[in-house]
């Protein structure tokens, strides 16, 4: 096979991996890997065409008008999970940034993890040790600390199950993420993600409670359709 058929090929396939179809998407994918290992090629030889090129898109959760700092801990894990890139909208949504279903799939497990978290704090707050607490500050703290520790575990847990079954195959991953860094907004402003204080009680707790929360959840009719068709 000659050097322009193969690099053609290999754009065709690309053009494919970004089908809607999963399976097909997935053999595509694999199929161009394949021959870019055989023919010792890497994704800056294949020339970029409308046919070959890789687009991004954005799927939205709803959230809150500003997001607190443990909530931008695990949007960003949970995008980095996935392959995607985050940024938070003024009108309170948490918008994901990828390419074929991961930003679908990516947006809804945030939103699982981020209502399943609320809850996990609420009941904390109703526990004898907070109950104790007297100043709003003290609880806003013990809150904060245990919804931290959560996140903590459950991003973990996340960065482990991507290095176990990685989301991109290696030589697309620089090709979707060129297309992510494209659909991304001009004008985001970036948040500091520092925790100054800590309750170590409360953070203890959160991490051993994030060993229980699991990482996805049954998709059930048309969002199930939506995300695996």
């Amino acid at each position: 096979m000659g050097h322009e058929r193969i690099i053609e090929k290999i754009r065709k396939l690309l053009s494919l991996s970004k089908s809607d179809n999963e399976h097909e998407a997935a053999t595509a994918a694999a199929k161009a890997q394949e021959l870019l290992s055989q023919y010792n090629l890497s994704m800056s030889d294949i020339p970029a065409g409308d046919d070959g090129r890789i687009h991004a898109d954005t799927a939205k959760t709803r959230t809150r008008q500003r997001l607190e700092k443990w909530a931008m801990s695990l949007a960003y894990h949970t995008a980095k999970a996935f392959d995607c890139a985050y940024y938070h909208s003024w009108e309170g949504n948490t918008c994901f940034v990828g390419v074929g279903a991961d930003q679908e799939v990516c947006a809804w497990t945030f939103g699982y993890l981020y209502k399943t978290m609320l809850s996990m704090a609420s009941r904390h707050m109703r526990s004898p040790q907070c109950r104790r607490l007297r100043s709003s500050r003290s609880k806003s703290l013990a809150r904060e600390s245990y919804l931290r520790g959560v996140v903590l575990t459950v991003s973990g847990r996340l960065m482990a199950q991507r290095t176990r079954t990685p989301v991109t195959q290696t030589d697309l991953v620089p090709v979707k993420m060129d297309a992510i860094e494209a659909a991304m907004p001009d004008d985001l402003r970036s948040s500091s993600l520092e925790f100054k204080k800590v309750r170590a009680a409360d953070l203890e707790a959160g991490m051993t409670d994030g060993l229980n929360v699991p990482l996805s959840s049954p998709l059930k009719g048309a969002r199930q359709l939506e995300i695996t068709a």
